[in-house]
């Protein structure tokens, strides 16, 4: 079956559930409403009239024509966004618009995710460096995609409760229901569970506690329901050196390379908090693009043959939310990560 057939009993579905949920409306936009250039409308519509009167029509017209779909259209994640703020869907129109973006997604063969943690309710994996958590307009790009590689490997839809940033790798969480990240989200919401990562910075740096506030940092896209005044936010990271190393090589206006190997536990949640942090302590983590060294990352490349960002989330600990047990997911560091650490002479670290 083509993907135009294989799409009518889906945008028939996706109608259908939304009348469900009351979320199908009988009053029609303006023209100049629907002739917003913005992605998704999202000056002049909200998500839920841009699916009933903008993508449900010009995707049945293609179906119907037995046109080319498009592809990488990044539905989901904006369902995922926008909802927070609109009428909250159903569990079956969530289904339905993950389907879609599926069929809407070109095939190409994937590798299986590192799953370091599963029961009924929740599934956490040890997500790479350079992978996005979901599609994303930010990134248009970008090919694969955590929470759908997740999804096609169980088999099941499953709903991201928290993120990483693209480079970051480790423990990435998700709620096999929409009651269950309702509860963890609650719980992330009131900074319940504790986080730790380990990441190498520039430098030799020592113990500590950073109280540094952030300037929120907003997407006119993402953030557009936020005031974009942006404000200075409560920020706080301890920090403990393990181990310190340094390499007989010049670089920049420094005789020689040294690197700490950190402990990090954000005990908020900033956008970039870790990178941030350790960007305004001096010491920025290895490989950041945006905040970090330019000439200590080039040295890295060349001498320790490292692409990525040096920081991993090692460790997610926190109530389940149905059998209130302290549950606590480590994610092993990865073979890039271990090997620049042994490149650079700590070979007796482990996670």
């Amino acid at each position: 079956m083509s993907q135009a057939l294989s799409l009518f009993p889906l945008l028939a579905q996706l109608k259908q559930s939304m009348q469900q949920a009351q979320l199908w409306q009988a009053d029609i936009p303006s023209d100049e409403a629907l002739a917003s250039q913005a992605p998704f409308c999202v000056d002049t519509l909200t998500f839920a009239q841009w699916l009933q009167f903008v993508f449900h029509p010009k995707l049945s017209l293609m179906a119907e024509q037995q046109m080319p779909l498009p592809s990488k259209i990044a539905v989901l994640p904006m369902a995922e966004e926008a909802f927070k703020l609109e009428t909250k869907p159903t569990d079956e129109v969530m289904r339905i618009i993950s389907q879609i973006d599926t069929l809407l997604t070109q095939d190409e063969p994937v590798s299986l995710l590192d799953i370091v943690y599963q029961d009924e309710y929740l599934v956490a994996i040890n997500k790479p460096s350079g992978l996005l958590v979901h599609r994303s307009w930010l990134d248009k790009g970008a090919t694969q995609f955590a929470m759908q590689m997740l999804r096609d490997q169980l088999g099941q839809y499953v709903y991201p409760i928290h993120r990483l940033d693209r480079p970051t790798s480790g423990v990435l969480l998700f709620a096999l229901s929409s009651d269950v990240a309702r509860l963890m989200s609650e719980q992330f919401a009131e900074r319940a569970p504790t986080k730790m990562y380990y990441a190498l910075v520039r430098g030799w740096c020592g113990d500590g506690e950073l109280d540094y506030p952030l300037k929120e940092e907003l997407d006119k896209i993402a953030d557009k329901h936020a005031s974009q005044a942006a404000t200075f936010k409560e920020a706080v990271t301890q920090y403990q050196c393990l181990q310190q190393v340094e390499l007989p090589f010049a670089v920049g206006r420094y005789a020689t390379a040294r690197f700490s190997l950190m402990q990090l536990m954000p005990k908020t949640g900033r956008k970039h908090q870790l990178r941030r942090h350790l960007a305004h302590l001096r010491h920025p983590i290895i490989g950041d693009t945006s905040h970090g060294d330019g000439k200590q990352n080039a040295f890295s490349k060349q001498q320790l043959n490292n692409h990525r960002l040096l920081l991993h989330a090692a460790q997610l600990a926190f109530t389940h939310p149905i059998t209130q047990h302290a549950t606590v997911i480590d994610a092993p560091l990865p073979a890039d990560f271990e090997r620049v650490l042994k490149t650079c002479g700590i070979d007796r670290f482990s996670v």
